[in-house]
C-alpha cells in the first residue's frame, strides 16, 4: 500500500474534495463541504442558517492524487465525543487497506483534538462494506429509531481510550433536519457552487 497523506479541506483543495465526494456518495454533500469552509460566508451566499457543528473535512491523497474523504464534527457543548462525516474511498482504491488507513487516521485526529469517543450514523442496507470495516475496528452498532427516516439507520460508537463504550441509547439526533440541507434543488446548489468557484476558490 502506498503512503497516505491527509490534508484539511480548505479553499485551496475544495474543488478536489467536492469532486471526490461526489464520486463516492450519490446523495451529494456539496452544501456540507461549502459550509465547512466558512460558516458565516456560506450563510451570506446561500441564505441557509447552517448548524454550528464545527465540521471539518479532510482529503486523503496518494502521490498528490485524492483517493478518499473523511470528516469530523461535534455537537455544541460536547467536549468528549466527535462524529464521523462523509467517510469514503474511491471505488478503485477499495479493498486495498486504504479505508482502514483513513479511518485510523481519523481516530488519531479525534485524540489529537482531545476527545475520547467517535460516533457515526449510517444506513445499514446501503453501507454494508463500511459497516464491516467499522465492526472490524471495534465499533459498536445500535438501531436508531428516534425519528422517522427514509433509511435503516444505525449508530456506531467506539471508545478511543480502551474503555467500555457508552451506548447512544436512541437519543434524538435531528437527522431528518440535517438531511434537509441537501434537499435544495440542483439549480440552487449549482448557483452557489458557481459563485464559490468564481470568487472564493484558489
Amino acid at each position: 500500500m502506498e503512503q497516505l497523506t491527509v490534508k484539511i479541506v480548505d479553499f485551496h483543495n475544495a474543488l478536489e474534495a467536492i469532486e471526490t465526494q461526489r464520486k463516492i456518495f450519490p446523495e451529494d454533500g456539496l452544501l456540507n463541504i461549502l459550509a465547512s469552509l466558512d460558516r458565516e460566508l456560506f450563510q451570506k451566499e446561500s441564505g441557509i442558517l447552517y448548524p454550528d457543528d464545527h465540521i471539518r473535512y479532510y482529503l486523503a491523497y496518494i502521490a498528490e492524487k485524492p483517493i478518499g474523504i473523511t470528516g469530523l464534527y461535534y455537537q455544541p457543548g460536547d467536549t468528549e465525543e466527535m462524529w464521523l462525516a462523509w467517510f469514503g474511498v474511491l471505488s478503485e482504491y477499495r479493498n486495498k487497506g486504504y479505508g482502514t488507513a483513513i479511518l485510523n487516521w481519523t481516530m488519531e485526529e479525534v485524540l489529537r483534538q482531545g476527545r475520547k469517543v467517535l460516533r457515526l450514523y449510517t444506513d445499514m442496507i446501503e453501507c454494508g462494506d463500511a459497516i464491516t470495516l467499522y465492526e472490524k475496528l471495534g465499533f459498536h452498532g445500535e438501531k436508531y429509531s428516534a425519528e422517522e427516516l427514509s433509511y435503516d439507520c444505525y449508530i456506531y460508537s467506539k471508545s478511543l481510550m480502551n474503555k467500555e463504550i457508552s451506548t447512544w441509547n436512541n437519543k434524538f439526533l435531528g437527522l431528518a433536519q440535517q438531511s434537509s440541507y441537501e434537499q435544495k434543488d440542483d439549480f440552487f446548489k449549482e448557483k452557489i457552487f458557481q459563485k464559490y468557484k468564481d470568487v472564493y476558490f484558489e
